[in-house]
């Protein structure tokens, strides 16, 4: 990292208000309001630490798609997870969360992702590798592409007023992700909606953030740091913890991917939402181009770490208070009926359908 940079006071911010404020070079942290820590921060002691742990679960994997693309065309020579959140000022399109130096007046109105334009040349770079448009570096690099998980060619598209997201995928995968919404919709749980498109030559799928300013992301990931854990189980915290915020909707999350095989939700692909400051409920669900891969129900489930079969039976005895709201009934007539049949078969085959049929039959 720049020496500079390291001299500089640093601070967390949640928009204009001083969560805590740090030193690189001395390691030192000074806690301004602990009350706005990260819900993955809290329960923990207030060390420099904290400024680590915050920035490794911000960045990008370092196996996503373009990554080094990503980080030449930033201009990001030092790796270090912290230098990374210092270049982007920690900008994310999940929380009101960002990283601010103590000595300028600089304000979440000026560069809060949702109301500024962002970098489309690096968000061409994110979703291409293609280094033609290289952006120049400097300390306002305007990007979402630095923070965020997953390991697929991505990037965010401001469109129609409006931000969406872009994913490279094959056409299987994309046409997961869009049935996926319509059976999601018949069961009564909100969903993104995914359309297919061709962009830059690469099949894509886009949808719509759901986040703004006032509705902010809270993934499983920071709920598990929360409980100083790492294990997704029905028996751990974490899994209770979801239960009292949003029984029905948890319950119906994992109907959802015991029907549609879902064997791709980690810890970063769900969590809790929150409206302005305030915990509503389960996020309306996201990344669904791992269902229908012919798994089988006996493969693992990541939320309860039991198998997709042993977790529908964990859900009719311990949580059958909860089961039973969810109209299972309702549910089976819209996928048997003609007109749901015929949406399913432009995305997926035969096969694939009379097998989800079974499966809801288990229901």
């Amino acid at each position: 990292m720049n020496k500079l940079y390291q001299k500089i006071e640093y601070c967390l911010k949640y928009k204009n208000n001083i969560v805590f404020k740090f030193n690189i070079e001395k390691k030192t942290i000074t806690m301004v309001n602990q009350q706005l820590l990260p819900l993955s921060l809290q329960n923990k002691p207030v060390s420099f630490d904290l400024v680590q742990k915050f920035c490794s679960d911000r960045i990008l994997t370092l196996n996503r798609g373009y990554c080094k693309e990503i980080l030449t065309a930033c201009g990001i020579e030092d790796q270090s997870d912290i230098n990374i959140c210092i270049m982007c000022k920690a900008l994310s399109f999940r929380d009101n969360y960002w990283i601010s130096r103590t000595n300028k007046k600089e304000t979440w109105e000026e560069y809060n992702l949702y109301n500024n334009n962002f970098s489309l040349n690096i968000s061409h770079i994110a979703l291409t590798g293609n280094m033609q448009h290289i952006a120049v570096a400097d300390d306002k690099i305007f990007t979402g592409e630095l923070t965020g998980k997953g390991t697929k060619a991505k990037c965010y598209y401001r469109t129609d007023n409006k931000v969406v997201m872009i994913k490279s995928e094959t056409k299987a995968e994309i046409l997961s992700e869009v049935i996926t919404y319509y059976i999601a919709q018949a069961l009564g749980i909100a969903c993104s909606r995914y359309e297919f498109r061709n962009i830059f030559g690469k099949e894509c799928s886009v949808c719509e953030i759901m986040t703004c300013e006032e509705r902010e992301l809270i993934p499983c990931r920071d709920i598990l740091s929360y409980f100083n854990t790492n294990q997704m189980s029905y028996q751990g915290d974490y899994y209770n913890f979801f239960m009292s915020v949003d029984p029905i909707n948890f319950i119906r999350m994992q109907i959802l991917d015991y029907v549609v095989l879902n064997t791709d939700r980690n810890r970063d692909n769900f969590g809790i939402l929150v409206y302005k400051g305030r915990m509503l409920g389960l996020y309306p669900l996201f990344d669904h181009d791992s269902c229908f891969k012919g798994k089988s129900p006996n493969g693992n489930y990541f939320p309860t770490s039991l198998t997709f079969s042993k977790t529908l039976d964990l859900l009719k005895t311990q949580y059958a208070q909860f089961y039973e709201t969810v109209n299972i009934a309702r549910f089976q007539e819209i996928l048997r009926g003609d007109a749901f049949k015929e949406i399913f078969l432009k995305c997926k085959s035969a096969d694939e359908y009379e097998g989800m049929i079974r499966r809801a039959g288990n229901l």
